[in-house]
């Protein structure tokens, strides 16, 4: 039975103290093999699913801080890389375990795929948790070059974009999206991942300075472009007036960093150039040989330019501006004199110089100071 030790000890009528028992034996450390031992294995988590002690002809891998116990045949097959790897590695343990340069999530959702039924693995993905696991299938097969397993990832995430699952993917969804395509370098995927993005930013349906981020991140001028044109609109209708000089305070979004904030700026001033060049010089088009033509064009563009609509819209939507003043021509009276096909040609100047400057945003949001 366990003895309690004496707390206070009675000296005398006056004196009582703390009996002092430092000097008592303290227990002996462990063995240094055990030491050494949890040394090694501080920090490491063995995986709930994917490590059975018990399974014959495994190895032990190490994924990030997660031990996975894996039959070596079942990674073996994958990929001439990961047959490498494993091969001979039956004396493996959570002590020397074959180190993958992945992340656990990523090994888990190759694992997964491994177990899963071929016809399971074809249906189409339901929900964002789904498709975050295809993500990180893409990432490990494309580094492990397991080619069945990667095709098949980039397949249903492709086939994502089509369905009305996309439409609920957050700004950090599509991150992952764009991160993948770029990290198994798809451009094709990235391409429809972007416009699918852009469209989305457009609509008001995501914020655009996540936009923002993401494209320098990930260097994607196309996006870049759409994402800094969105939230420079933003700006210029919450920017304000702090003095009776006319001083203009710009209120950019904190999350922005000083560079990216100067891209925004040389943007802003980029725009506003294009359209003072535009509103001076009307486009041109290729004309047949009446000079009425081109004289009644630049005199209806002069006026358009000065109606109210235009003047009263801001100047860095220059988007905005060529859509009005194109809607302006396309009912001007005077301009359905002019010869059916000049005419026809000078509105799809207008309609080509919007889908241009729309195609090359990008280039209009880049620091050239």
């Amino acid at each position: 039975m366990f003895k309690s030790k004496t707390r206070f000890i009675i000296y005398n009528n006056h004196t009582i103290f703390e009996p002092d028992y430092s000097d008592e034996r303290k227990p002996r450390k462990r063995a240094r093999i055990e030491d050494k031992e949890s040394d090694e294995l501080a920090g490491l988590f063995r995986d709930s699913q994917y490590y059975d002690s018990r399974l014959p002809d495994a190895c032990v891998v190490l994924a990030g801080d997660t031990l996975f116990k894996v039959k070596i045949n079942a990674l073996s097959k994958l990929s001439h890389k990961l047959h490498a790897m494993v091969d001979g590695t039956e004396t493996s343990g959570d002590c020397n375990p074959v180190r993958l340069d992945a992340e656990p999530d990523d090994l888990r959702a190759l694992l997964w795929a491994i177990h899963t039924p071929p016809d399971e693995l074809k249906q189409p993905i339901k929900d964002i948790s789904h498709l975050r696991k295809f993500c990180s299938l893409a990432r490990i097969s494309h580094a492990f070059d397991c080619s069945s397993q990667k095709s098949l990832a980039l397949s249903a995430i492709r086939d994502v974009l089509d369905n009305s699952l996309s439409e609920t993917c957050s700004s950090s969804d599509l991150h992952l999206l764009a991160e993948t395509a770029v990290g198994c370098e798809t451009p094709i995927l990235l391409d429809a991942i972007v416009s699918r993005w852009i469209k989305r930013i457009q609509r008001h349906q995501v914020p655009s300075v996540p936009g923002i981020i993401s494209a320098d991140t990930l260097h994607i001028p196309r996006l870049s472009g759409a994402a800094c044109y969105a939230h420079l609109q933003e700006v210029a209708e919450q920017s304000s007036t702090i003095s009776d000089q006319g001083v203009t305070r710009l209120h950019m979004d904190p999350k922005l960093d000083m560079s990216q904030k100067m891209h925004l700026l040389a943007g802003y001033w980029s725009l506003v150039n294009y359209w003072e060049q535009l509103r001076r010089y009307p486009l041109k088009f290729v004309s047949c040989s009446h000079n009425k033509c081109s004289d009644i064009w630049e005199r209806r563009w002069a006026v358009a330019l000065g109606a109210p609509k235009v003047l009263c819209a801001s100047q860095v939507d220059v988007l905005g501006l060529i859509r009005i003043t194109r809607g302006l021509l396309v009912v001007d009276k005077e301009l359905e004199t002019m010869d059916s096909k000049c005419r026809a040609k000078a509105l799809q100047s207008l309609h080509d110089a919007c889908e241009n400057l729309n195609d090359t945003l990008g280039d209009h949001f880049t620091n050239l100071l």
